[in-house]
């Protein structure tokens, strides 16, 4: 992958952020399991034809030195510990921030925005947390609890003041207990993933069925009923039809349904790979970005 400097930063930054492969050959992350088999493929395939820009990469810099100070902290915990295990034909690997080994607990630090914590969407830690306690319960550790502490990088203490449900400090921990049913249904989860992205290698790139839409980050498309001259929504609705309902049920002149599509947040923003998606090409990819990227 080429890191590019568009916006003329120093060297030392450039050279910072600038990736290398995360996964060995025959290997897959925890992380990486996460995603859809389409981007695992792709971006295998077409890593050394990829492109960032290092001003993108600001705020995953913060993450990265943050989990290297917090590695050089003492404490009883051992930290940044690595676990595989072979699972049909391929290496799982996970690297935990820190474990606990007298309450039994793995911790994870997080850099996030506060909206992670007003949406409360945590599937993909959760579902992270539980595959690192099945790596280290195959290497004779029990993980009872995860923890995941997110340091919030665009906290404001203004909006914590005005808003009851807005995050009161700028950092939030999330967690959960583990229980034998969990780690059960996340090696479940592991094997069929394993399959499932070993038959996406098989196929050719646009062959490979598109990220589901969790994994594309899918919002869903709204109705949302207008009144001419007003900005905001009178009413917002799942569907077309509990949109036209509304509508009809008001005897109010000037009312109108607006459709506002959803989108593929990650495909548009943040895929790695887009540019080798068809999927992407077909489906999200704006006119101005051909003309950009001409």
């Amino acid at each position: 992958m080429t890191t590019t400097n568009k916006a003329g930063l120093p060297e030392a930054f450039v050279n910072f952020v600038s990736e290398v492969r995360h996964n060995r050959p025959g290997s897959l992350s925890a992380t990486t399991l996460l995603k859809g088999d389409k981007e695992i493929v792709l971006y295998d395939r077409h890593f050394d034809e990829l492109t960032q820009d290092a001003a993108d990469l600001v705020w995953a810099s913060f993450g990265t030195a943050f989990h290297a100070i917090m590695e050089k902290q003492d404490s009883e915990a051992f930290k940044e510990e690595e676990f595989e295990v072979e699972v049909e034909g391929w290496k799982v690997t996970g690297r935990v921030d820190f474990y606990d080994m007298k309450r039994e607990v793995l911790g994870d630090y997080k850099t996030a925005s506060v909206w992670k914590v007003i949406h409360g969407s945590f599937d993909e830690w959760k579902n992270q947390g539980l595959t690192y306690a099945w790596l280290m319960k195959q290497h004779g550790l029990e993980v009872k609890r995860c923890e995941f502490y997110a340091f919030l990088k665009d906290h404001s203490k203004i909006e914590a003041r005005r808003k009851a449900d807005y995050p009161q400090q700028p950092v939030y921990k999330y967690a959960f207990d583990v229980t034998e049913t969990d780690l059960e249904a996340t090696e479940q989860r592991i094997k069929e993933k394993i399959r499932s992205v070993t038959e996406a290698y098989k196929l050719g790139d646009d062959d490979i069925a598109p990220c589901t839409a969790d994994e594309r980050w899918e919002t869903a498309t709204k109705y949302a009923v207008m009144k001419e001259g007003r900005k905001t929504a009178v009413k917002l609705c799942e569907t077309r039809d509990e949109a036209d309902s509304f509508l009809n049920a008001q005897n109010t002149a000037g009312l109108y349904v607006q459709e506002r599509k959803g989108e593929s947040k990650k495909c548009a923003d943040y895929c790695p790979c887009a540019e080798f998606c068809n999927f992407y090409k077909e489906h999200v990819k704006q006119p101005e970005d051909e003309q950009e990227s001409a």
